[in-house]
């Protein structure tokens, strides 16, 4: 009987309930795709995965399909955590403009999302130190009618700072002195992003999305 329960508890501990991994499905794959980028840096990221649903696990594609960055085929990679991904680093100054991204399957039908980039440029110099007035800023790389989110901080720790989405009309930017009130005197990190969504329209039978964020800094010494 000693025995019997010591072999049980020793399977029981050896034993691992992994969950099983999902397979290809055109009906419910979803495209998820991701392009993020930062000045100052010379490269950024392009992410793709297949997820079974929109907020389920990436998968990999079936043998024979293929995935392509404009005339690239890329090669899977995976970890725990993301699953099955497809990432590439791009130099930033040469991805500027139109691209695509081609789900080929084992068959040879062609699932292809085109999209353009551009990068988010701060055109004003922002000095070291900035008057506790309006703050008018001007960025290039916008459509007529955009959308920036600005986030700046201090070093107080009672701040709320600043932390909201702002539409951009012709590329103008403005912070007001009502905006800067929400800061105290001293070193400020200014960050300016954009950051949207497009519909994958050539999806299979859930679509998908590309995200598409650019992230810009500044830093200066805000007075009255």
């Amino acid at each position: 009987m000693i025995l019997f329960v010591f072999m049980f508890v020793l399977m029981s501990c050896g034993r691992t309930d992994k969950p099983a991994t999902r397979q290809f499905n055109t009906d419910e794959v979803y495209f998820n795709y991701s392009i993020s980028a930062e000045e100052g840096d010379d490269n950024l990221t392009v992410l793709i995965r297949f997820l079974m649903g929109e907020n389920d696990e990436a998968i990999p594609v079936p043998e024979g399909a293929s995935v392509m960055l404009d005339d690239e085929i890329l090669k899977p990679d995976s970890s725990k955590k993301a699953g099955t991904f497809y990432e590439v680093h791009k130099p930033i100054t040469s991805f500027t403009g139109k691209h695509s991204i081609t789900y080929t399957d084992a068959s040879g039908k062609q699932y292809k999302h085109e999209f353009n980039f551009q990068p988010l440029v701060l055109s004003t110099y922002v000095p070291d130190t900035v008057q506790r007035q309006d703050l008018q800023l001007e960025l290039l790389g916008l459509e007529e009618e955009d959308y920036v989110r600005i986030l700046a901080t201090d070093t107080a720790f009672y701040s709320e700072g600043i932390n909201r989405l702002d539409t951009v009309k012709n590329g103008q930017l403005s912070i007001s002195v009502d905006d800067l009130g929400k800061l105290v005197n001293g070193p400020i990190q200014l960050e300016l992003n954009r950051e949207y969504e497009i519909p994958v329209e050539n999806g299979m039978g859930t679509g998908g999305k590309m995200a598409i964020t650019y992230r810009l800094r500044r830093e200066f010494i805000l007075k009255d």
